[in-house]
């Protein structure tokens, strides 16, 4: 909590510092508009741009957030114009008599205020209260106001009889479906068909929704490995795309034998476990809060999912000792545990999870001839430098290149680039448009590559629509990492699912904005995400981890955890079927592991090796995510688009 405590602080010094540096874009007032509209059921002020207005003074006339007027006038995004007309969302209504919120009932003689507040299920006292007139006692014919079960438990916050089923949740300002189904780790499906009200109303500030009980805090699915930048720092760049080197066997991988030595082999890990124990002592602290929730914990959960994995490769008769070192950004600890030999007889080497420490065990390592495995991050230049480096996360460059290479094994389709001309847009388009291009004419014989592009700021959806075509799947990809653009342009392309057959591509860098994405969005979509990490939790092999990390842990394993077992498994595999120098040799390697298919590309004739495995998920009609590919050197399953539907909510 103090860590978070900071945390916070420092944001809101920033958030104050912004205030100021916005607070002198304008001296001139912006005037309210009494105008108002309904456009599809939702009230908004109709504000005329006056000059010398911005996005930051309008919002704080209108005590909005600026993302939200963002999100309902994609054009500001261009410029703010004098003239310019804007939609601007009513404050949500504050009063508690509003008839939509109420039935009326018409007292019918013999009738009772007790007998009243049982036929509908409401006290007394909220009787009383919507009506104080009642006070004089009830008359034939006289309406009462009986508010909804909603109405009451927002105004009193009391609590539903059936608690031992459900959780009741209160809608806060700005949250959707799809964040409340993160937080409690369900599906929309599931939400819907425990509040099916929500199909008509929909979601209301202050109600409670039902989230049934018996499957909440089941495992989160669908998650890219990636730690917080609160974390590592490095800045994240497209690193130019490195050519592959076909991997040269100089080693006899049928030669080594295990069984003939039964060596014990030592495996060095060097994790940053102290900060994951201070988070663990701050959560103690502060776990008596209501409000509490629990932060990650990746090193620690990596490490604990690492030793179950040496647990299992020590039934199967095989010696293996481990020892930890709990290091953070000490580049002086780093040097010092170099200096005192304590890795010199290390068979493998596990970290550091920052790049400029393992940048000093990764020229130690070289020098050794000791392979090291850079654990969790997906950047790091010294794959490209040292032949000992395997980096397990895929970069983004490596995600993208794989992606291109599945989209372009499909002749009778679309392409669809929606763009805004950002520099990174522009960066992302150039670096894989040529390999879109080369691949699909390798593939298909043809110079000719339906393949277009849409600058969105200009053309907008009109530009979109008229792009796409009847008889074909048609492909979105939108390069954009700007949350804001995104969300608002996912939501703008829904209706066009109801015409045409179309397939959207995920960019990677969606992930940081995820849980602000509405799911079912993603679904009418037909989004197709590639990662290089997925959990099936219905598969027996993940399920069996579950069961033993629960039984030695005591708590749920994470994506950490299931990221530390796979490369514990795959690497002491490695180890015990093709000795010290595996790394000629893992080509032959085929494992089942949790979340992970790992295959090993040389980056460059002096480079090391990345992890190019893709998963590609496809967010389908039935509200699932499956796997319906899987990408390494090849793609490894048939090329089969799935049929394309409008999505249809399920009914109980």
């Amino acid at each position: 909590m103090i860590l978070k405590n900071i945390f916070l602080l420092i944001f809101s010094v920033f958030i104050l510092a912004s205030l100021s540096l916005n607070a002198q874009e304008t001296n001139n007032p912006v005037k309210k508009s009494i105008k108002k509209e309904t456009i599809d059921g939702k009230k908004y002020f109709i504000h005329v741009i006056q000059k010398g207005e911005t996005l930051f003074a309008i919002s704080k006339a209108y005590n909005i957030d600026k993302n939200i007027i963002a999100i309902e006038n994609p054009d500001v995004f261009e410029s703010l114009k004098p003239g310019q007309i804007l939609r601007i969302p009513c404050e949500v209504e504050t009063n508690t008599t509003k008839s939509t919120n109420f039935k009326t009932h018409t007292v019918t003689k013999g009738e009772t205020l007790y007998s009243i507040s049982k036929k509908y299920s409401v006290s007394i006292v909220d009787l009383n209260k919507y009506n104080p007139e009642v006070a004089n006692g009830l008359q034939i014919g006289q309406g009462i106001k009986i508010p909804q079960k909603s109405e009451v438990l927002a105004e009193n916050n009391t609590v539903p009889k059936d608690t031992a089923k459900y959780v009741y949740h209160k809608i806060e300002k700005n949250q959707t479906l799809y964040s409340i189904s993160r937080q409690y780790n369900v599906s929309i499906d599931v939400i819907y068909q425990a509040n099916l009200e929500l199909e008509t109303k929909g979601l209301k500030n202050g109600e409670f929704i039902r989230i049934p009980k018996n499957i909440i805090n089941k495992p989160v699915i669908n998650e890219e490995i990636a730690l917080d930048t609160k974390i590592d720092t490095t800045k994240k760049v497209i690193i130019p795309e490195i050519a592959y080197v076909p991997i040269v066997n100089t080693t006899d991988c049928g030669k080594y034998n295990y069984s003939e030595n039964h060596p014990t082999f030592k495996i060095s890990l060097i994790l940053p476990l102290q900060s994951d124990a201070l988070t663990i002592e701050s959560e103690n602290e502060a776990s008596a809060n209501s409000n509490f929730e629990p932060q990650p914990k990746p090193f620690l959960e990596y490490y604990e999912g690492f030793l179950l994995a040496v647990d299992s490769m020590k039934r199967k008769g095989i010696n293996i000792t481990v020892k930890i070192f709990d290091i953070k950004k000490d580049s002086s600890k780093t040097q010092d545990i170099i200096n005192k030999g304590d890795l010199n007889n290390s068979d493998l080497i596990i970290g550091p999870v920052y790049e400029n420490n393992f940048k000093q065990i990764s020229d130690f390592a070289k020098k050794k001839n000791i392979n090291i495995i850079y654990p969790i991050n997906s950047q790091n230049t010294e794959i490209f430098s040292n032949p000992r480096v395997f980096q397990v996360n895929s970069s983004l460059s490596s995600q993208m290149s794989q992606a291109t290479k599945y989209l372009a094994s499909f002749k009778d389709i679309n392409y669809i680039v929606i763009q805004n001309g950002t520099k990174d847009e522009l960066e992302i388009i150039q670096n894989y448009k040529t390999k879109l291009f080369k691949e699909y004419e390798t593939n298909f014989k043809t110079e000719k590559v339906p393949y277009v592009e849409v600058l969105y700021s200009n053309e907008g959806l009109a530009g979109v629509e008229k792009r796409l075509v009847n008889d074909k799947i048609n492909i979105f990809i939108i390069p954009s990492s700007n949350q804001i653009f995104v969300i608002n342009l996912l939501t703008k392309l829904q209706p066009l699912t109801k015409k045409f057959k179309i397939i959207m591509a995920g960019m990677p860098s969606w992930k940081k904005f995820d849980n602000n994405l509405e799911l079912e969005y993603l679904h009418n979509l037909n989004m197709h995400s590639f990662v290089p990490f997925y959990a099936d939790y219905t598969s027996t092999l993940v399920k069996n981890f579950i069961i033993d990390y629960r039984f030695n842990y005591k708590c749920e394993p994470s994506k950490y955890s299931l990221l530390g077992y796979d490369t514990g498994i795959y690497f002491l595999t490695a180890l015990y079927n093709y000795g010290h120098d595996f790394q000629d040799c893992l080509h032959n390697l085929d494992l089942h592991l949790l979340q992970s298919d790992f295959n090993f590309v040389k980056m460059g004739e002096n480079g090391g090796y990345e992890n190019n495995g893709t998963l590609i998920l496809h967010y389908n009609q039935d509200n699932d995510v499956k796997i319906v590919n899987v990408i390494t050197d090849t793609i490894k399953s048939p090329l089969i688009f799935p049929d394309i539907q409008i999505r249809k909510i399920k009914q109980q």
